[in-house]
């Protein structure tokens, strides 16, 4: 009898376990990249955070956050370790062979970080954008996974040394201990808004746009049914001006 209770009670535990599951909608990001994703306070963050939250909410689902390496996101959306990953991804073709992507949710275009200088006064006064030709001979840090690499390299800078960095932190930091006189790293390619977070922060530091444009996209894997499902919810977002709001909830600036 108390064999046969038990196993009731194990079945009806593993049916909740299933039920609670099948309510949650789970989250790949890589919480170093602020305004977008990052931790304060011990919580996961930012404009695309608030963005998953507003689609579980909308989907009737509990939102659950895995943050990895940026690096690691797509091999963990092919796994299925999760059901979406945002952490500001660009779809871009070599993605796109074994991902799915979303209509975009925010366009935005690459910037450079470098350590301050009077070389730099008259790209202040017009904000005009950077010539990459100034990268000739230098050393350029990027997030390994992203496109920036790739946008670089396809540039055809003569003598260009580009770094691989596993997080915009250790980025940050690099570029940091140059503008210290400690470093040789002359200038990070990233986002444009996350790169004008980064110099208002640092007084040391300045960012210029580049000519490469992008846009961001949430990531699923393929087939996903939730793609159709996360592109409604989108369209509405932006058709309310939900994520204007959220722009400027997060001083997210073009």
């Amino acid at each position: 009898m108390k064999k046969l209770l038990f196993a009731i009670i194990f079945f009806l535990q593993a049916i909740l376990l299933c039920s609670a599951e099948r309510n949650e909608i789970v989250l790949l990001t890589s919480a170093d990249n602020p305004p977008y994703e990052f931790t304060k306070a011990g919580e996961i963050v930012g404009f695309d955070i608030d963005i998953a939250k507003i689609i579980a909410e909308k989907l009737g689902k509990t939102l659950v956050i895995k943050d990895m390496p940026f690096p690691s996101l797509i091999p963990a959306l092919v796994s299925k370790q999760g059901d979406f990953a945002m952490a500001a991804i660009t779809p871009t073709d070599a993605r796109r062979e074994n991902i799915d992507f979303s209509i975009p949710y925010q366009d935005n275009i690459s910037a450079t970080i470098l350590v301050d200088s009077d070389e730099f006064s008259y790209m202040k006064d017009t904000n005009a954008t950077f010539p990459i030709a100034l990268l000739e001979g230098k050393t350029v840090g990027v997030q390994l996974g992203t496109h920036h690499e790739s946008d670089i390299r396809a540039a055809n800078i003569p003598d260009i040394e580009i770094k691989r960095y596993d997080n915009v932190g250790t980025m940050v930091a690099e570029i940091s201990n140059s503008a210290n006189g400690n470093g040789t790293l002359y200038a990070l390619i990233i986002g444009e808004v996350e790169a004008h977070m980064i110099a208002k922060r640092n007084p040391k530091l300045c960012s210029f746009p580049l000519q490469f444009s992008d846009s961001f996209a949430i990531a699923f894997a393929k087939n996903s049914p939730l793609r159709a499902k996360i592109n409604e919810i989108l369209e509405s977002l932006k058709e309310t001006g939900k994520i204007s709001d959220l722009e400027i909830k997060w001083d997210i600036t073009q």
